[in-house]
């Protein structure tokens, strides 16, 4: 018994074994084309006087000796790839339990096999995949690998076929963080005009604290006796500790306090994409990538070559101590944590 899904209805039909055996290796889609030839029987009884028993349904089969094909050929062998693709979108999303994004990129590459080859997927060789590889070039070891990936698991779980398998993905490591170094970073301080974005950017560089964390402080969340940031934000994975910033940020929020709106409670009164926007048009005009996010891998990397110990860095940066020696052996008082801070001497603009 085969399903044909038609719309929202679902019915069985019976279907000879071999004929279904074939169609399968041919990789044909057994339930479009069931309905396709439905469709057409029903549209014939409907403009003429055929009885049900002498229908006449034509095929691309039955034009085989024509030397070229004609545009309903090619209409038809369209029609198919795009049978094939959303029958095999359905069993992805409901068997394999892929989601949109990873079908959108197999859709893509699974259809420009099927119209480079120009056979059906069960007649395809490993030579048109070679072929349709070599029609992708130049391509980057990161696109092969999306490419392999779909069709290994478009042959292998929907066709049972090991036609993909054996070529190789290549290798791709993960990309090295960059990490800015301080002359830089100097040099993208160097374009910032206004004193609400020199602040924060210093404060960046010089707490640890996440992006998100930072535009949401308000004048409760700092002591600047301490010079200290205690974030009003925790969760199961992440728990923020009480961070520092040094003498330089300490001279840029004073620079900038008599910029602030007295009826915003925030100490920056910016928005995430606001900061992250700004910090884009300043690494254009300066000619340096900055972000938020690597200020902060920044202030790590930087404390840990002052010789911090990276216990006490992931302190500062938020991140809740996982073994029970650091959970109850380490003093993470503030006390503690701002000599440790201030014997560290970190500085941005020396």
């Amino acid at each position: 018994m085969v399903s044909v899904r038609m719309s929202k209805k679902r019915i069985n039909i019976s279907v000879d074994p071999d004929v279904h055996a074939k169609a399968k290796q041919l990789g044909l889609n057994v339930s479009g084309v069931a309905e396709h030839a439905l469709r057409i029987y029903v549209q014939t009884l409907q403009h003429s006087d055929q009885s049900p028993s002498s229908p006449v349904i034509t095929t691309p089969a039955d034009s085989a000796g024509d030397e070229s094909p004609t545009p309903n050929m090619a209409q038809h062998a369209e029609s198919s790839v795009k049978e094939i693709l959303t029958d095999y979108e359905n069993y992805a999303r409901t068997v394999l339990n892929r989601g949109d994004t990873t079908l959108n990129q197999h859709r893509r590459y699974i259809g420009r096999l099927l119209r480079h080859a120009e056979r059906p997927p069960g007649s395809i060789t490993e030579a048109d995949i070679i072929a349709y590889l070599e029609s992708e070039q130049p391509m980057s070891d990161s696109k092969k690998n999306n490419i392999l990936s779909a069709l290994r698991v478009f042959f292998r779980e929907y066709l049972d076929r090991d036609v993909a398998d054996e070529f190789e993905m290549p290798t791709t490591g993960p990309t090295p963080t960059h990490v800015p170094t301080k002359d830089e970073l100097q040099t993208f301080y160097g374009a910032i005009e206004r004193p609400k974005y020199r602040t924060i950017f210093l404060m960046y560089a010089t707490s640890g604290l996440r992006s998100a964390e930072l535009v949401e402080l308000t004048m409760e969340d700092i002591n600047e006796d301490m010079r200290m940031l205690v974030p009003d934000k925790q969760s199961e994975v992440k728990k923020t500790w009480a961070s520092f910033y040094n003498e330089e940020a300490e001279a840029a929020l004073e620079a900038f306090k008599p910029h602030r709106d007295p009826d915003d409670e925030r100490i920056f009164q910016a928005s995430k994409p606001t900061v992250n926007k700004t910090f884009r048009d300043l690494s254009e005009e300066s000619g340096v990538k900055v972000t938020p996010q690597m200020l902060r891998r920044w202030f790590a990397s930087e404390m840990a070559s002052l010789g911090v110990d990276a216990s006490y860095i992931d302190a500062f940066c938020g991140r809740t101590p996982t073994s029970v020696l650091e959970q109850h052996y380490l003093d993470y008082s503030p006390r503690k944590l701002k000599q440790i801070y201030h014997d560290a001497g970190l500085t941005i603009l020396e």
